[in-house]
């Protein structure tokens, strides 16, 4: 179907109760040959050489997109972004072509440390795994692999004259990669733990310092409070109980308000601002006051807006009666601009400050007001209450720690023998479903009626050693009630979801995984149905394109064979992280961005698999379900049966990404494409101070795409775990894809991102789980492949390491992610010895930025920007573009 791996029941029968496999048969040799493979990489280095000349040129032109840090740390004026730890991370030679290798390279891991922040840390230390990984595979298996397989006397021509497809059936020489695969597994596991143990370390120094990138230690100090019942909303009642539990140690509260009016008026706020410095813009530049007509659209395109769509003709002037008036101008009539915005703006800034006060004494003493949604839910409790005390035999009660009271009421009472066998026969079920419509009433109250005072808060602590027994110790009696863990940076929160209940987060995330699951079993269907397009022959049948199946030799053909199917695969798979990101901040709402990357790596990984196990190897999910059901016996011998015969088309996958991909990530097209534009179609002297900052280091290329990025390395690992025993010439190709990387992201990370917030390493467990994962996907794969081989000994061999690799899995969550999570109680006490940072805390820490903000006040400009990068300078005449 795709040109490649193209699977047929006909070659593969079932002869004596296993598969009778034929390598070489024409349903198993549609694969990328090494013709094509070769032409790919003609084509690649090219295509290398011409992207890295773009990239030498350009890094000079534009250093605002290459070297942001750097840019960002010379300016007078410190844009948005731009902050002490912004400085240059290493000197580099920006004259002598590739004279930024040299520098980047022999940075040391502290400086990336504390240049990256651990995030970035630990993914470099994740690709120098890899790395490690596959470049002594691939050195082994040279030595090793290499000439048990060329010497098998297999018949085996191309790709598989060094694979196990060389081998003759039930050849002795199945035990060489049987060994090689043990040993592989123990040196994955080795080296995993090794990076485990340095993780920990880091981890722990990062919750007990703030090492890399912090600029507050607040929230190693602070925790996130979810499911705090009706009683304890409010900071005060909050803050009374915490006291109680921990007397004296608690330094302040933020309940979480639901604030969409207020956020409303903010954003309005914010609007009125931007157009006003627009307005003074224009009347510095032009010398007249401009005027615009009220309601006339607006675009706002990357972060810079423009004049009003249609403001030179028509509208209503207003008479000089009405423009001293206070009658506020209506759509349709034509005003000042400067007038009209800070009239609006005075109006919004009013408004929104007294919008905050009531909202801050509400999260000080709470909602006392009686509301419907409090109404049926006391309802429920009297249901619930007259239920139980019918058909429960209840005993005298005592407080369970007498700190919170009203939840509940019992009364005792003897159960009347009639009740009594009502209750035998099943019918207290009512009972049961009157208590569990209570307990979940208030996440719909809160997720769709949505309250004021939300279930979440954060407690801020005077020590560590407090906080330490404050996240390991159960708070109350019921475990959905008061869940805490470690609160992360302010900068971290997506405040607009913090107000959401958890228990309605966590159910939209149960609903989602389960349709993203459907959909990566249906995903073989998309792109089935184009990469079935993706050959000579199909575009041969297009009128006027018969020529390219003939054109110089069949090269052209071969060509496309073995290089569109990839730059396809990869095109498609480019959409799946935006998808992932809509789901995970928009329907399930969840509340850091740090959880949302998370979310997204996961998923992105599982999707990945299902384009290397279902899509690419099966032909589709239906043929792959009909063979298993037709021989449920040999699920293993289905497996094993297609992915030997795809080597060359994901060699050429992994060399395109080393050729084409590394180099487009250091040309930064995004930021590139943004910056041209803005250059083609903006003029430097009407834009504001703001969008002159925006425009030159802008907040949305300012981080790492770790989401992306992750998933893109888990791809090619797994791809090397698949094929390391049965073609090992794919490891070289991956060894190389590892090492451009490290040198291409160790770039970036150090002169150009500047993350806004830092997570402290927590995509890294992650990261290594789905790297065992795919290690286990190997395992099973060479397993399969070996019974088609009829190595029924080896077999038995082989068996053992899926399963310790997924106890590992659990070994290492044990030892190294769990106690990561918070620091231990004996570390926690002796630090509160050493150090006391408590002075620098604010009580508006966890306080919602819309609460806190201040009275806006139009910015004036007071610099430009240099052709050559980002320093501020005096004004000078405008070259009439930006520069």
């Amino acid at each position: 179907m795709f040109g490649i791996g193209g699977t047929s029941q006909a070659n593969n029968e079932l002869v004596g109760g296993y598969y009778d496999y034929d390598p070489f048969s024409d349903a198993n040799t549609k694969d990328v040959n090494t013709s094509a493979f070769l032409t790919a990489l003609y084509v690649n280095a090219v295509v290398f050489v011409v992207l890295i000349g773009c990239y030498e040129w350009l890094r000079r032109w534009l250093p605002n997109v290459y070297s942001a840090r750097q840019q960002s740390s010379g300016a007078s004026i410190v844009s948005p972004l731009s902050s002490p730890r912004a400085a240059p991370a290493v000197n580099i030679n920006t004259r002598r072509p590739l004279g930024w290798i040299p520098g980047v390279a022999n940075a040391s891991w502290s400086t990336v440390l504390s240049t990256g922040g651990l995030d970035s840390y630990m993914f470099l230390r994740y690709i120098r795994l890899c790395f490690r990984i596959t470049a002594s595979g691939a050195l082994w298996g040279m030595i090793i692999l290499w000439p048990v397989y060329a010497t098998g006397d297999g018949g085996a021509k191309g790709w598989y004259f060094l694979s196990m497809a060389n081998l003759t059936q039930g050849s002795q020489r199945m035990w060489v990669p049987t060994v090689f695969v043990w040993l592989q597994t123990m040196y994955v596991i080795y080296l995993m733990s090794e990076e485990y143990k340095h993780y920990l370390d880091c981890r722990i120094n990062f919750l007990a310092k703030g090492e890399g990138m912090v600029t507050s230690q607040q929230h190693m100090y602070s925790l996130i409070v979810e499911r705090i019942p009706h009683e304890l909303r409010s900071d005060r009642a909050l803050n009374d109980y915490f006291n109680r539990l921990f007397p004296g140690k608690i330094h302040s509260t933020a309940v979480v308000l639901n604030l969409p009016e207020l956020e409303r008026v903010s954003a309005k706020k914010k609007r009125v601002l931007r157009r006003l410095e627009k307005s003074m813009v224009s009347l510095e530049v032009r010398g007249t006051r401009p005027r615009h007509i009220v309601g006339r659209k607006r675009l706002r395109i990357c972060g810079i807006e423009t004049s009003p769509m249609f403001s030179s003709f028509g509208g209503t002037t207003l008479d000089d009666s009405s423009v001293r008036s206070d009658r506020m101008a209506e759509r349709g009539e034509k005003v000042d601009s400067i007038n009209y915005y800070n009239r609006e703006l005075t109006i919004t800034n009013e408004t929104v400050a007294r919008m905050q006060h009531d909202k801050i004494e509400l999260a000080q003493k709470g909602n006392d007001s009686i509301r419907a949604s409090q109404w049926i839910s006391h309802q429920i409790d009297r249901v619930s209450a007259a239920a139980e005390s019918t058909l429960v035999c209840k005993r005298p009660s005592q407080d369970d720690d007498g700190l919170i009271t009203g939840f509940s009421s019992s009364s005792t009472r003897r159960k009347p023998l009639l009740l009594y066998i009502l209750d035998r026969m099943g019918i207290d079920f009512i009972s049961g479903a009157v208590n569990y419509v209570q307990q979940n009433i208030d996440e719909v109250v809160d997720s769709v009626v949505g309250v004021t005072c939300s279930s979440t808060g954060f407690i801020t602590f005077t020590e560590l050693s407090t906080l330490a027994c404050a996240v390991k110790t159960p708070l109350f009696h019921k475990p959905d009630v008061l869940v805490v863990k470690m609160a992360p940076e302010p900068q971290d929160i997506i405040w607009e979801n913090a107000h959401v209940n958890l228990a309605w987060s966590k159910g939209r995330e149960w609903t989602a995984n389960v349709l993203l699951g459907l959909g990566a079993l249906l995903w073989s269907i998309p792109v089935a149905s184009i990469q079935a397009l993706a050959t000579a022959d199909q575009i041969a049948t297009v009128p006027g394109m018969a020529w390219i199946a003939t054109l110089n030799g069949g090269d052209v053909a071969a060509f496309v064979n073995g290089y569109l199917p990839v730059v396809l695969l990869l095109t498609i798979i480019m959409i799946l992280p935006h998808i992932f990101y809509g789901v995970a901040l928009h329907y399930e709402d969840r509340k850091t961005i740090s959880d949302v990357q998370i979310s997204i790596i996961g998923r992105y990984f599982y999707y990945q698999l299902a384009n290397i196990f279902i899509t690419v190897t099966a032909g589709s999910v239906l043929d792959s379900l009909g063979e298993i059901i037709e021989h449920p016996s040999n699920i293993l011998a289905i497996l094993g049966k297609s992915l030997p015969n795809v080597v060359g088309y994901f060699a050429t996958f992994v060399m395109t990404k080393v050729f084409a991909g590394l180099p487009i990530i250091l040309l930064r097209a995004p930021a590139l494409s943004r910056m041209l534009f803005i250059k083609a179609f903006f003029r430097e002297k009407f834009l504001t101070q703001a969008e002159l900052d925006e425009a030159h280091y802008p907040r949305v290329h300012s981080q790492q795409t770790m989401p992306q990025e992750y998933p893109n390395l888990l791809l090619v690992i797994v791809i090397c775990f698949v094929y390391s025993c049965i073609s090992p010439i794919i490891l070289p190709v991956g060894a190389a894809f590892f090492l451009g990387s490290w040198l291409v992201y160790k770039n970036q990370i150090l002169i150009v991102f500047n993350p806004p917030y830092e997570s402290g390493g927590t995509m890294f467990p992650m990261a290594c789980h789905r790297t065992l994962v795919g290690l286990v996907c190997g395992q099973l794969t060479l397993i399969g492949y070996s019974i088609m081989r009829a190595g029924f000994y080896q077999i038995f061999c082989r068996f053992p390491l899926p399963i310790i690799t997924i106890k590992m899995m659990d070994v290492f969550k044990k030892l190294y992610v769990i106690p990561g999570m918070c620091l231990s109680i004996e570390r926690a006490v002796d630090l509160d010895a050493q150090t006391n940072v408590q002075s620098s805390f604010s009580p508006d820490a966890y306080r919602q930025p819309v609460l806190t903000e201040r009275f806006a006040e139009p910015q004036i400009r007071e610099h430009s920007y240099e052709s050559t990068g980002g320093r501020s300078q005096a004004p000078v005449a405008d070259s009439g573009k930006i520069v």
